[in-house]
């Protein structure tokens, strides 16, 4: 009987112990995970974070505190607490940084090391005499205006050239003689926002035209008069290219109107009623006014933001009402105790949002509104409608980092990084301004986001750096003193240098630092 009784129960009992064994495996799993640990010889159980190296290039010895712990790619678990990390590989510059290590949260970096001897080779020389060059905005297309005694040629020089690319580089593209009977008195560019079109002023004694050209293709000067545009009677007014490159923008003190010269089309765009109205464009080809509206508040500014094509249709109210204090008591408040990098809504009785706007910018890609007032700046979602101070001062706006979720700001002391969007659950980075370390701020020239958005580059007392975003890990590339332009290429591998001396000439030189 027992034997039975014990051959019927054994299943069970052993279902029983699988059951457990797997619910305590789980729980094991997912304790480790969550970064508990037990530590057998203080007979403790502890909770830890992890750590995640991604270096480029890989392979890097991965020293913590001193003490080599393998090579890059590579997570570890770490007990909570800041550590100094190192990265080093032969040939580039240590990668050095305090990292503070959160429980249950993975740390990532992502070391960008330098090499500490470039190679280099000569992009282009020429012993023809530069007399202006100019760069697109995207830091794409670097023209140069060449002249020798026979006239004068505009050459075009890609910086970011891919290595599948077959085309020449650089290229003519075009050619100018200089007669005797008609001397070129003025030769100008204006480059398109992405660098691929520009337009073109010719004067002479006689006349001033002006075209429009492509700039990386060669054009030829006998049949320049199809790219021919009639501005004479605009001769008065401030010309500008639209932000997405399709539109000519004619502004007089009196209107705003844009000029479509693949159509030979102009539209009136805004007439100049109010000082305090103020107009910008964007990269999607919309036209935005922000309108100050007539209120019976005397300490209350009121604005709205209109946007429409630049073709002056599709009229929609971005922001219907937002309300600005005229009183300065407010801000100055804000100035001597500070404030919370929170978002916030807007209404009359806000006293957030201080001073007459100077100034604006529309980030689509962003999601947002750079707002820059006589007192302070803003940043507007325009996905919730909310506000964010920036700063309770005006700050000049460098640039959109290209990951398009924060700003490079200048103010009258120091430079900024300002973060208006994360992901979620990121304990890496916060919403809000943090300063650039190690900067000698008078010093500083040229200053840029690099394209990963996690590295800056500058001049500082003649000489290039990279730095991170926070002003650590700054690394000397070149000195820059006969320098008359230079930029880091967006696949990040090289330095791009134009000098021009009397020993060598005119030159680009590349340098490879990655």
């Amino acid at each position: 009987m027992k034997s039975d009784k014990l051959k019927k129960s054994l299943p069970v009992l052993v279902s029983v112990l699988i059951t457990l064994s797997i619910y305590t495996g789980t729980l094991a799993i997912y304790l480790y995970a969550s970064g508990w640990r037990i530590d057998f010889s203080n007979q403790s159980v502890r909770r830890t974070g992890v750590l995640t190296v991604k270096s480029s290039p890989t392979f890097a010895t991965i020293y913590i505190d001193e003490e080599a712990i393998g090579r890059t790619s590579k997570s570890t678990a770490l007990d909570i607490g800041t550590y100094n990390i190192k990265v080093s590989k032969d040939g580039y510059y240590d990668w050095n940084k305090e990292v503070t290590i959160v429980e249950e949260k993975s740390t990532p970096i992502f070391p960008w090391l330098i090499m500490t001897e470039f190679e280099s080779k000569i992009g282009f020389n020429s012993e023809k005499s530069l007399q202006k060059y100019w760069i697109d905005d995207t830091y794409n297309h670097l023209l140069l205006l060449l002249e020798d005694d026979s006239g004068y040629e505009f050459v075009h020089y890609d910086l970011n050239t891919e290595f599948w690319e077959l085309g020449t580089n650089p290229t003519m593209i075009l050619k100018l003689d200089n007669s005797d009977d008609e001397p070129i008195s003025n030769l100008d560019i204006q480059l398109s926002h992405s660098g691929e079109l520009a337009l073109l002023t010719v004067d002479n004694t006689m006349t001033s035209n002006k075209y429009i050209i492509p700039t990386n293709k060669i054009s030829n000067y006998n049949t320049l008069e199809n790219n021919l545009i009639d501005l004479s009677e605009f001769s008065d007014y401030n010309i500008t290219w639209s932000l997405d490159n399709k539109y000519l923008l004619l502004e007089s003190e009196s209107d705003v109107l844009s000029y479509d010269f693949a159509k030979d089309t102009k539209y009136l765009l805004m007439r100049k009623l109010n000082d305090k109205d103020k107009w910008t464009t964007d990269q999607e080809g919309f036209f935005y006014t922000f309108k100050h509206l007539e209120t019976s508040e005397k300490d209350i500014l009121k604005y709205s933001l209109t946007q429409y094509k630049l073709d002056g249709s599709s009229l929609r109210e971005v922001i219907p009402t937002v309300y600005f204090q005229n009183n300065t008591e407010y801000i100055q408040n804000y100035r001597s105790t500070g404030f919370d990098f929170s978002f916030f809504t807007n209404s009359p009785e806000c006293t957030q949002t201080i001073g007459i706007i100077t100034q604006f910018s529309v980030n689509q890609k962003a999601k947002g509104v750079y707002i820059q007032t006589t007192q302070s700046t803003y940043w507007y979602d325009i996905v919730t409608g909310k506000y964010i101070t920036v700063s309770p001062y005006p700050v000049e706006l460098i640039e959109f980092s290209q990951d398009n979720d924060k700003l490079l700001l200048k103010n009258s002391t120091k430079y900024e990084i300002f973060t208006f969007d994360k992901e979620d659950g990121d304990h890496t980075v916060n919403i809000g301004a943090k300063d650039v370390e190690n900067l000698l701020f008078d010093q500083i020239k040229n200053i840029t986001w690099i394209s990963n958005s996690s590295y800056i580059s500058f001049e500082e007392d003649n000489f290039i750096y990279i730095a991170d975003k926070d002003g650590d890990n700054r690394t000397p590339l070149v000195n820059s003193e006969n320098v008359l332009y230079w930029t880091i290429s967006k696949s990040r591998e090289k330095l791009l240098t134009l000098m021009d001396t009397k020993e060598d000439g005119l030159q680009i030189i590349i340098y490879t630092i990655h």
